[in-house]
């Protein structure tokens, strides 16, 4: 029974610190407008987009809250009676990841990125693909 409680407990601070690289990660995507990653990119998409209109309803951690409840309940449709109960922790796991990448965007937003330093950083990207190309 001890090994078990150990077991578990390790399981799941692995997933909170795997969840924190995780979200560290994406946060670190879209603070100096490299893009984002796959998990993010809907609700950055659309937080972009408001932004641009000079309304926001939702911060992109909104979003992601948002997108993740369609996606479960998009499940539920689909599988009916198929859709295994215990995967309604992916409610809990969503909201985590939600917090976490909010947690993670408050000390990132120091890095402010103006537009002469994105066309560098393009630059350099399109320098490095080339010179990796020439190298196959």
């Amino acid at each position: 029974m001890k090994e078990r409680i150990i077991s578990f407990s390790w399981q799941h601070l692995l997933l909170i610190v795997s969840l924190s690289i995780m979200t560290c990660g994406v946060a670190l995507c879209i603070r100096p407008n490299f893009g984002s990653s796959v998990i993010a990119t809907i609700p950055f998409i659309i937080a972009l987009a408001e932004e641009a209109s000079i309304v926001s309803l939702f911060t992109i951690v909104e979003y992601t809250h948002i997108m993740n409840f369609l996606f479960i309940g998009l499940q539920i449709l689909i599988l009916h009676q198929r859709f295994p109960r215990i995967q309604l922790f992916q409610f809990i796991i969503g909201f985590v990841f939600g917090f976490l990448l909010d947690v993670n965007m408050w000390p990132t937003s120091i890095i402010v990125c103006n537009k002469s330093y994105t066309f560098w950083n393009q630059q350099f990207i399109m320098i490095s693909f080339f010179q990796c190309q020439r190298f196959k």
